[in-house]
């Protein structure tokens, strides 16, 4: 008989990865998906990549509403929205999707992950105790942070059902509730305003408390096998590039595959990374995911590795969706959002790592030469 699964819907592949990971320590059987489900799941935990961060917000919500109505239809036993730790993407818009699809009147939002530094007070979203706005994160290249305020970067203004509350006051019935919190404490302690009629909302932190709130923790998995083979990471974020021996794109193009392929011949690995000139040009985001895709697709044919490391949420969702990689479950947890991955009925282990999040050390020291 299928379960009844917790359903968790992320904007973006990384996302989906890293509350997977956190129900996954837990003790609880995972699946990751890409697209919905056609019928009920064996798993504990459900998660969907809707792939909405960089979409416009009209198209975001009917995104949200179209997958919502066909998950709400398979047995469940709870929903839960993953957004951005920092309010990047059309946040509201995929909220507002999401409540009216399940039934909820109102969403509480409880998005920093405190135990990141990533923190809202006095309604404003701070790192490390630091403004956004004043961060690394004011150069986004597609959500830049041009102000700290909360309201401002979830662009609620003339929006009268967007609400920002201190704990322990009345809330509202109806809307959206962000919540002001600064310690992992605070976020947990919010968990206590979630009812029927609410649908919890937020980053991993505020995730993995509501988890806990309702499923007792199993017995923690042990860690999964790193696989035998040539490992080969792809480095498509716009963050600080690869190690030093990375194949470059030139001109927006990745290395011919056979010149990676023997790179993952020679040495066992291959890191193929984004250069500053090519991070500069407007037409990269687009030419960069087709490139990885190519070379993916092409390795991929040719079973040149066995391991793949994606950095980058945008990169990762358009690679596996070119290799028609759309079911996974989680095999292991290196560290805050970094999580292995393995396709439905394939022998081979997908790594994503967040764009913004550090390659975690004990990655680093089981592939060293892919950071060298």
């Amino acid at each position: 008989m299928a379960s009844r699964p917790i359903i968790v819907l992320a904007d973006d592949l990384t996302g989906a990865s890293e509350v997977g990971a956190l129900a996954h320590e837990t003790g609880l059987r995972v699946m990751v998906v890409t697209k919905v489900p056609k019928s009920p799941v064996e798993a504990d935990v459900l998660v969907l990549d809707t792939n909405t961060r960089l979409a416009s917000p009209g198209r975001a919500a009917e995104r949200l509403k179209r997958r919502a109505a066909r998950l709400r239809a398979l047995p469940h036993s709870g929903v839960f929205k993953k957004t951005d730790s920092v309010l990047r993407g059309p946040v509201l818009a995929e909220l507002t999707a999401c409540a009216d699809a399940f039934g909820f009147s109102r969403t509480l939002l409880i998005a920093g992950n405190p135990s990141l530094g990533r923190t809202i007070r006095e309604g404003r979203c701070l790192i490390d105790g630091q403004a956004i706005d004043q961060t690394l994160f004011a150069r986004d290249p597609h959500h830049p942070a041009r102000s700290a305020t909360v309201l401002d970067l979830l662009h609620a203004a003339g929006r009268p059902d967007v609400h920002y509350c201190k704990s322990k006051t009345a809330l509202p019935t109806h809307g959206v509730i962000v919540g002001e919190h600064g310690t992992t404490a605070d976020t947990a302690s919010w968990v206590l305003a979630t009812d029927k009629h609410t649908l919890p909302a937020g980053g991993a932190d505020f995730f993995c408390a509501w988890l806990q709130s309702r499923i007792p923790s199993r017995k923690k998995p042990s860690l999964g096998e790193s696989p035998a083979g040539p490992a080969l990471l792809l480095h498509g974020t716009t963050a600080t590039t690869a190690g030093k021996s990375a194949l470059l794109f030139n001109r927006l193009r990745p290395p011919a595959a056979k010149r990676v392929a023997q790179a993952l011949q020679q040495r066992g690995a291959a890191t193929v990374s984004t250069s500053s000139l090519t991070l500069t040009d407007p037409a990269a985001p687009a030419a960069i995911s087709a490139g990885f895709n190519e070379l993916a697709l092409a390795l991929s044919g040719s079973e040149a590795f066995r391991h793949l490391l994606i950095a980058g949420g945008a990169t990762a969702a358009s690679v596996l969706k070119a290799l028609g990689w759309d079911r996974f479950s989680v095999v292991r947890v290196w560290g805050p959002g970094v999580v292995s991955l393995q396709p439905h009925r394939l022998a081979i282990t997908v790594t994503l790592k967040p764009g913004s999040y550090p390659w975690p050390a004990g990655i680093k020291r089981r592939y060293p030469r892919l950071f060298s």
